[in-house]
């Protein structure tokens, strides 16, 4: 039986159930995020509180680096994750994908939106999509 089996029938109250965090995924690691960057970061997060849900905020989230996206290699696939860095041959910028245990955004890095608002506005309905089906 999978520790996760076993868990949820040792624990079946709702008292235990943790809702999963959405994976935030940066390409560069946390301490050389700019200042802008990290405020980018934090201006998403409380957009999705304010309009979406009033417990997405920044604890809702894990931050996690890692150079390259590549799900396969995660034993756990997170719910739902959120990706600021290059291109991935593939797979576009700005749309809902979804997979068998994981639905995406995939964005350009948090430091090109800072200077496109054009971006920004379709991160926004990409992660409304995200948040909201």
């Amino acid at each position: 039986m999978s520790e996760s089996l076993i868990f949820e029938s040792l624990y079946p109250e709702d008292l235990y159930q943790l809702p999963p965090k959405t994976q935030v995924i940066i390409t560069k690691p946390w301490g050389e995020l700019s200042e802008a960057e990290k405020e980018q970061l934090t201006k998403i997060t409380e957009a999705l509180r304010q309009r979406i849900s009033p417990t997405l905020n920044l604890d809702a989230f894990q931050v996690v680096y890692t150079p390259a996206l590549d799900l396969s290699a995660w034993l756990e696939k997170p719910q739902r994750l959120i990706y600021f860095g290059p291109a991935i041959k593939g797979l576009n910028y700005f749309e809902l994908i979804e997979t068998e245990s994981t639905k995406m955004v995939l964005s350009e890095s948090l430091l090109e939106l800072i200077a496109n608002e054009g971006s920004r506005q379709k991160l926004w309905t990409a992660l409304k999509q995200l948040f909201l089906t």
